[in-house]
Protein backbone atom coordinates (compact mmCIF):
# COMPACT_ATOMS: atom_id res chain seq x y z
CA UNK A 1 0.00 0.00 0.00
CA UNK A 2 1.77 3.50 -1.13
CA UNK A 3 1.29 6.27 1.33
CA UNK A 4 -0.64 9.43 -0.46
CA UNK A 5 0.88 13.02 -0.07
CA UNK A 6 -1.91 15.42 -0.05
CA UNK A 7 -0.47 19.19 -0.22
CA UNK A 8 -3.46 21.13 0.93
CA UNK A 9 -3.84 24.78 0.58
CA UNK A 10 -7.25 26.65 1.82
CA UNK A 11 -8.18 30.51 2.99
CA UNK A 12 -8.52 31.73 5.91
CA UNK A 13 -12.01 32.65 5.57
CA UNK A 14 -14.29 29.94 4.22
CA UNK A 15 -17.31 30.45 4.95
CA UNK A 16 -17.98 27.03 4.78
CA UNK A 17 -14.67 24.76 5.90
CA UNK A 18 -16.61 21.59 5.31
CA UNK A 19 -15.70 21.62 1.74
CA UNK A 20 -12.22 20.87 3.35
CA UNK A 21 -13.06 18.31 5.45
CA UNK A 22 -15.57 16.60 2.52
CA UNK A 23 -12.69 16.62 -0.10
CA UNK A 24 -10.45 14.81 2.83
CA UNK A 25 -12.55 12.00 3.30
CA UNK A 26 -13.55 11.40 -0.26
CA UNK A 27 -9.82 11.19 -1.08
CA UNK A 28 -9.28 8.96 2.26
CA UNK A 29 -12.06 6.51 1.96
CA UNK A 30 -12.76 6.44 -2.18
CA UNK A 31 -9.16 6.87 -3.72
CA UNK A 32 -6.19 6.60 -1.75
CA UNK A 33 -4.96 2.92 -1.77
CA UNK A 34 -2.97 3.45 1.57
CA UNK A 35 -2.34 5.99 4.27
CA UNK A 36 -3.02 9.34 3.57
CA UNK A 37 -0.66 12.56 4.82
CA UNK A 38 -2.21 16.10 4.64
CA UNK A 39 0.63 19.02 4.29
CA UNK A 40 -0.95 22.11 5.26
CA UNK A 41 0.37 25.30 5.99
CA UNK A 42 -1.19 25.12 9.73
CA UNK A 43 -2.92 28.39 9.18
CA UNK A 44 -5.00 29.15 12.59
CA UNK A 45 -8.63 30.38 13.08
CA UNK A 46 -12.14 29.01 12.48
CA UNK A 47 -12.63 30.08 9.54
CA UNK A 48 -9.30 28.59 8.12
CA UNK A 49 -9.40 25.30 5.75
CA UNK A 50 -5.71 24.31 7.26
CA UNK A 51 -7.30 24.74 11.12
CA UNK A 52 -10.53 22.72 9.94
CA UNK A 53 -8.18 19.99 8.10
CA UNK A 54 -6.42 19.69 11.30
CA UNK A 55 -9.21 19.28 13.69
CA UNK A 56 -10.95 16.36 11.35
CA UNK A 57 -7.52 14.87 10.81
CA UNK A 58 -7.31 14.59 14.65
CA UNK A 59 -10.81 13.59 15.70
CA UNK A 60 -11.08 10.78 13.31
CA UNK A 61 -7.76 10.78 10.87
CA UNK A 62 -6.53 7.59 12.92
CA UNK A 63 -9.35 5.23 12.00
CA UNK A 64 -9.14 6.50 8.23
CA UNK A 65 -5.21 6.15 8.05
CA UNK A 66 -4.62 10.37 7.57
CA UNK A 67 -2.03 12.02 9.36
CA UNK A 68 -0.91 15.57 9.14
CA UNK A 69 2.16 17.33 8.50
CA UNK A 70 1.78 20.92 9.48
CA UNK A 71 4.22 23.57 8.02
CA UNK A 72 3.53 26.67 9.97
CA UNK A 73 5.00 29.95 8.51
CA UNK A 74 8.06 31.80 10.45
CA UNK A 75 6.51 34.96 10.71
CA UNK A 76 9.03 36.31 12.21
CA UNK A 77 11.88 35.24 10.43
CA UNK A 78 13.21 36.94 7.38
CA UNK A 79 15.07 35.05 4.72
CA UNK A 80 18.56 36.36 4.11
CA UNK A 81 17.40 37.78 0.63
CA UNK A 82 14.40 39.89 2.21
CA UNK A 83 15.24 43.45 1.55
CA UNK A 84 16.33 45.24 4.61
CA UNK A 85 14.21 48.57 4.33
CA UNK A 86 12.87 49.77 7.36
CA UNK A 87 9.40 49.07 5.27
CA UNK A 88 9.88 45.82 4.13
CA UNK A 89 8.08 43.95 7.50
CA UNK A 90 4.79 44.65 7.76
CA UNK A 91 2.73 45.60 11.65
CA UNK A 92 0.49 43.18 12.59
CA UNK A 93 -2.89 44.39 13.28
CA UNK A 94 -4.56 44.39 16.52
CA UNK A 95 -6.23 41.08 17.08
CA UNK A 96 -4.12 39.39 14.08
CA UNK A 97 -4.19 35.36 14.34
CA UNK A 98 -3.20 35.22 10.76
CA UNK A 99 0.40 35.87 10.49
CA UNK A 100 1.23 34.29 14.72
CA UNK A 101 4.88 34.72 16.58
CA UNK A 102 6.21 36.58 18.96
CA UNK A 103 7.25 39.99 16.82
CA UNK A 104 4.33 42.88 16.60
CA UNK A 105 5.92 42.64 12.89
CA UNK A 106 5.83 40.17 10.51
CA UNK A 107 7.86 39.29 6.95
CA UNK A 108 5.77 39.69 4.35
CA UNK A 109 7.89 37.11 2.14
CA UNK A 110 7.47 33.70 4.64
CA UNK A 111 3.42 32.44 3.41
CA UNK A 112 5.11 32.03 -0.14
CA UNK A 113 8.32 30.85 1.74
CA UNK A 114 6.66 28.29 3.12
CA UNK A 115 4.65 27.06 0.62
CA UNK A 116 7.61 26.46 -1.77
CA UNK A 117 8.96 24.34 1.44
CA UNK A 118 5.90 22.42 1.17
CA UNK A 119 5.78 21.77 -2.44
CA UNK A 120 9.24 20.89 -2.55
CA UNK A 121 9.83 18.31 0.69
CA UNK A 122 9.78 14.95 0.23
CA UNK A 123 8.28 12.88 0.04
CA UNK A 124 6.74 14.75 -2.82
CA UNK A 125 3.02 15.53 -2.89
CA UNK A 126 0.54 13.27 -5.32
CA UNK A 127 -1.69 16.21 -5.41
CA UNK A 128 -3.01 19.26 -3.92
CA UNK A 129 -5.89 20.56 -3.05
CA UNK A 130 -6.58 24.72 -3.36
CA UNK A 131 -9.84 25.73 -1.67
CA UNK A 132 -9.28 29.64 -1.83
CA UNK A 133 -11.83 31.84 0.03
CA UNK A 134 -14.45 32.77 -2.43
CA UNK A 135 -14.62 36.01 -1.22
CA UNK A 136 -11.08 37.23 -0.62
CA UNK A 137 -8.07 37.17 -2.68
CA UNK A 138 -6.48 33.92 -1.36
CA UNK A 139 -2.98 34.86 -2.62
CA UNK A 140 -1.38 32.50 -0.62
CA UNK A 141 -3.40 29.57 -1.47
CA UNK A 142 -3.24 30.68 -5.32
CA UNK A 143 0.74 31.00 -4.70
CA UNK A 144 0.84 27.22 -3.43
CA UNK A 145 -1.17 26.25 -6.45
CA UNK A 146 1.00 28.15 -8.93
CA UNK A 147 3.99 26.54 -7.27
CA UNK A 148 2.36 23.69 -7.25
CA UNK A 149 1.35 23.29 -10.92
CA UNK A 150 4.69 24.48 -11.97
CA UNK A 151 6.36 21.15 -10.43
CA UNK A 152 3.98 19.05 -12.35
CA UNK A 153 1.49 18.41 -9.44
CA UNK A 154 -1.96 18.02 -10.19
CA UNK A 155 -3.92 20.59 -8.04
CA UNK A 156 -7.94 20.15 -7.64
CA UNK A 157 -9.57 23.01 -6.54
CA UNK A 158 -12.25 22.91 -4.49
CA UNK A 159 -15.07 25.44 -3.63
CA UNK A 160 -18.72 26.36 -1.52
Amino acid sequence: MKTMVVLLAAGRCLPNTGIVTAALADLALNIAEGPVIVRHGACPGQMSGDQAASDWIRACGSWLGVLEDPMPADWDACAPDCPTDPGHRRTKAPGDTAHPGLLSTYCPGAGPRRNAAMVAKQPRPDLMIAAPDPHGPSYGTRNCARLARQAGIEVWEVRP
